[in-house]
Parts: structure tokens; C-alpha cells; sequence
């Protein structure tokens, strides 16, 4: 979708030195709760189906129910495959839900929950989604919330139909993030870009946290797009609406 920019690049677990097992991924003795609570601004282990034993680190951008009443996460599609399994990252607890339907162009995923193990929260740390919003204008104040820089806020420095660009804070794992214009969830992080000043493209760094403010902008899906286009597949996760 991207023609821009850097699609953003996932941390591996083996960078923090969490390898996969039957007992990450699966419900079993890592498991430390029977019910984990989640909702947008949660983070994620998802499962790496290629073959390397690894799980990139994700974030979800909301949790809710579809038109048949399942309970679905959403996250963005580069995150993983149909088929690849979730963890919950605060609490390292397997047997959540699996990835059952994503696009590569809107780069959305849905991940469907076991709602006898996931307890969904509208709120997580200082963000609360009570809603879907339309699109931001230029100059809106927008937040996120990720599992690697957290909380944070920045300009809308430009919008059409399917995305955004702003300067809200976002790193390596953030990815999938939700993006709000108050208690509205407004959008999905899924890419960082180039910083442009006229016929200059100047490479800046990611975000690396709150009070960085020198970074690289952040690209957002609209999630009014992201969820038309759920709903034009017709598979899991279709009619979405928050929790």
C-alpha cells in the first residue's frame, strides 16, 4: 500500500530472549492466570510461521466482537499469517487466540480470541477507547498506545481516505497500535516514513520514546478503512465494533 517509506520492521523474541515452546503459545504451565485481560494498547507474541522458531512482538489496536458475536483482536497484517498463534506478552499466557483472516494491502489482521481464556478491556494504562471516530484533520492532536514507547501524542501533519501521517512516538513493536482523537479510536500504527521538507528527504530515527522529539513520523491507517475492508472480505472479524 506503501510506496514511501519503511514498512515497520518487527523485534524478534529471540532478542529479548524469549524462545518458542508448546508451553508460550499453547495454554500449559506458562501460563499464570486462567484469563488474560486485553484491549487496544495491549502487546502480543505472535507466532512466526516461517520456519525460525521465533515470535515478533505486536500491539493490539482494539479488542471487540464481529457480527457473529466472536471476540477478535485487531492488529496489523505484517505482524503474521492466518494460522500463526497468540500470547499475551504481560503475563506470557499461550492458548489466546490465533490470526483467522488479514490483508497484506491495508496490512489488518484479525486475530480471534477464546473468549473462555480473554477478558477484553476498553482501557489500557492511560488510553480508553469508547468508540470508533472518523478520520483526523491536519494539526489534530493524536495519540497512541504501544507496548514499546506507550502513551504518547503528536501532530497530524496529513490525511486522506486510508491513512495518515502524524508525530505521534512509535518504535519497533508498536505495530499494530491503536490511535485516538480522545476516547475515538481513529487509527492503526503500521509504518514510520522519511521525514520530507520540500525536495528533502531527511532519514530521521525512531521514536525512542516519551519527550523524543526529534523522530521519524508515523503512517496510520484510518479505521474506517481498515474496517470497510474487513467487512468487504466477509470473514472473521466482519462488523466489527469495539468492546
Amino acid at each position: 500500500m506503501f510506496t514511501t517509506g519503511r514498512a515497520r520492521v518487527l523485534r524478534w523474541a529471540a532478542a529479548i530472549g524469549i524462545a518458542l515452546s508448546s508451553t508460550l503459545l499453547t495454554a500449559g504451565v506458562a501460563d499464570a492466570a486462567p484469563m488474560v485481560t486485553l484491549g487496544g494498547g495491549s502487546g502480543v507474541y505472535v507466532e512466526q510461521l516461517d520456519g525460525t522458531n521465533s515470535a515478533a512482538e505486536c500491539t493490539l489496536t482494539a479488542v471487540g466482537y464481529d457480527r457473529e458475536n466472536r471476540l477478535v483482536a485487531l492488529t496489523a497484517g505484517h505482524c503474521g499469517e492466518v494460522g500463526a498463534r497468540i500470547a499475551a506478552e504481560y503475563t506470557r499466557s499461550g492458548g489466546i487466540g490465533v490470526i483467522a483472516n488479514k490483508d497484506d494491502y491495508f496490512d489488518w489482521a484479525v486475530i480471534a480470541l477464546d473468549p473462555d481464556r480473554v477478558l477484553p478491556t476498553r482501557q489500557v494504562g492511560p488510553s480508553v477507547i469508547n468508540g470508533i471516530g472518523a478520520g483526523p484533520r491536519v494539526g489534530d492532536i493524536a495519540c497512541k498506545n504501544g507496548r514499546t514507547t506507550g502513551y504518547t501524542c503528536g501532530p497530524v501533519w496529513e490525511t486522506n481516505e486510508t491513512f495518515f501521517r502524524s508525530q505521534v512516538c512509535a518504535n519497533h513493536g508498536d505495530s499494530g497500535g491503536p490511535v485516538l482523537l480522545g476516547d475515538r479510536l481513529i487509527g492503526m500504527v503500521v509504518a514510520g516514513q522519511e521525514f520530507e521538507l520540500g525536495p528533502v528527504t531527511i532519514d530521521m530515527q525512531p521514536c525512542k520514546g516519551a519527550g523524543d522529539l526529534l523522530h521519524t513520523p508515523e503512517i496510520a491507517t484510518t479505521i474506517s478503512s481498515v474496517l470497510a475492508d474487513i467487512d468487504a472480505s466477509g470473514g472473521v472479524g466482519a462488523g466489527f465494533r469495539p468492546f
